[in-house]
């Protein structure tokens, strides 16, 4: 069985949890198959660049291909992202050959790239669920009521149940969109290694906690203020490491932390800069603690990367990880939404001793390495793709699907649709748009 992999990032030139996912899963996989072929690109990602990693075929989006399928879509311009995404999809159905000498697509159902395979319907395509691009902008309650992310989640409802199987390495992920599209999804862990090196004493350890995410509305932030905030004591200092993004009229979260919980932010809880992938690794490995404070998450790797390293972590059962962690056996766990259970959990894992620290790590590290094993899961794995193999049968494409996500070679001027907007209203918005451009020079 040979596999073509469409990704939208992988190992080691991002460290988002796609690539932190499949950098463990391909080379698991490598030795069941015949042929493995790695595509990275989407509407944010295209390079030259072609290489081979530990046996693995590795090749990008090229940029002129995707330069290519930016003007077959000029239907889109209002819809920038979406037509960037939808292009690049497209731009790697061609690069690839349209799957040529691969039994088994599989894909992400972020950054759209399954949708060529599924409107097609050629190969069979497996679908697995990190976390979809509409799925993110509808947490994110500062830009969800937009155009072009309404478009993205119609276009994931309509799409995602065409594709032969889906799978979700979540079990609350796999039962939310089980009841959005009424299409069975198999929930298989995610496969993971641990490091074979012990982990650092609770001697040498840093004494504080960290968090490792983007400072984010949805990676909780402000409910590990408000928890520092009404505790006054027996909670470690907590250093956060991540890039800083935007939010409502305060222009980032940071600044919105600052001005709402001053006694905290830059106080207890402390924004330091995102750093690399090896980095990361290093200060998970010494902190005393991590934290998981994600109101949401599809998953979360960051959690197991702590656990793997023998760091005891306080997870939100708002991340799909949560479901590997035995409050006070493996870890901590407290209600999402719930503050006092999160301060509660922070005083508990800032004052463990060296005994009942061990006791969690070793927990930890033992979950990861019975539950996250290859030998456990990898059949399950191989099984989902020889049923989607076997169930598959090639079919006509759907017209109205195909005319709405193909490529077309008549371009689209997006002043036909401004044509449709009062000109007064576009008057105020020219107007308004030359201020800005003025202001930020």
């Amino acid at each position: 069985m040979n596999i073509l992999f469409i990704l939208p990032e992988y190992y080691p030139h991002s460290g988002g949890g796609i690539s932190t996912y499949y950098q463990h899963y391909i080379p698991a996989l490598k030795s069941s198959v015949g042929q493995i072929k790695v595509i990275v690109g989407s509407g944010y990602v295209q390079s030259e660049d072609t290489y081979n990693l530990d046996g693995i075929e590795i090749e990008y989006l090229k940029p002129a291909i995707y330069s290519k399928y930016l003007t077959a879509f000029s239907r889109f311009d209002l819809l920038p992202e979406f037509r960037n995404n939808l292009a690049a999809a497209w731009a790697m159905y061609e690069q690839t050959n349209y799957g040529k000498g691969f039994d088994i697509i599989e894909c992400t159902d972020f950054a759209l790239g399954f949708i060529p395979w599924v409107v097609e319907r050629k190969k069979p395509v497996v679908t697995r669920m990190h976390g979809s691009s509409g799925q993110i902008t509808f947490k994110e309650n500062d830009i969800q009521n937009t155009l072009q992310n309404d478009f993205v989640r119609q276009t994931e409802l309509l799409l995602l149940p065409q594709c032969d199987t889906l799978i979700s390495h979540s079990s609350a992920n796999k039962h939310w969109w089980e009841s959005l599209i009424s299409k069975e999804i198999a929930h298989i862990f995610p496969v993971y290694h641990t490091a074979a090196s012990a982990p650092i004493p609770f001697s040498e350890r840093d004494n504080y906690g960290i968090v490792t995410a983007r400072i984010q509305v949805w990676k909780g932030p402000v409910q590990l203020c408000q928890a520092v905030s009404d505790t006054k004591d027996g909670i470690k200092p907590i250093k956060w490491y991540g890039r800083d993004t935007s939010y409502s009229e305060y222009g980032s979260m940071s600044a919105y932390l600052q001005h709402t919980f001053p006694s905290v932010w830059n106080k207890t809880v402390l924004p330091e800069n995102a750093v690399q992938n090896d980095e990361a690794r290093e200060l998970q490995s010494k902190a005393l603690f991590g934290v998981i404070c994600s109101t949401w998450d599809m998953f979360n790797f960051t959690c197991l990367e702590f656990m793997a390293a023998g760091t005891p972590v306080v997870c939100s059962d708002g991340a799909g990880v949560s479901e590997l962690i035995r409050h006070g056996v493996n870890g901590f766990k407290y209600e999402a939404q719930n503050s006092n259970e999160l301060a509660e959990c922070l005083k508990r894992v800032s004052a463990l001793g060296k005994d009942e620290f061990d006791e969690v790590t070793a927990a930890g590290i033992a979950t990861v390495r019975q539950e996250l094993s290859a030998g456990k899961l990898m059949p399950e794995n191989l099984h989902q793709y020889e049923k989607a193999s076997a169930d598959f049968k090639p079919t006509i494409a759907n017209d109205f699907m195909r005319h709405m996500y193909s490529p077309s070679d008549h371009h689209t001027d997006i002043g036909s649709t401004l044509d449709g907007q009062p000109v007064k209203q576009l008057a105020k918005y020219l107007v308004k748009r030359i201020r800005s451009k003025r202001s930020k020079r």
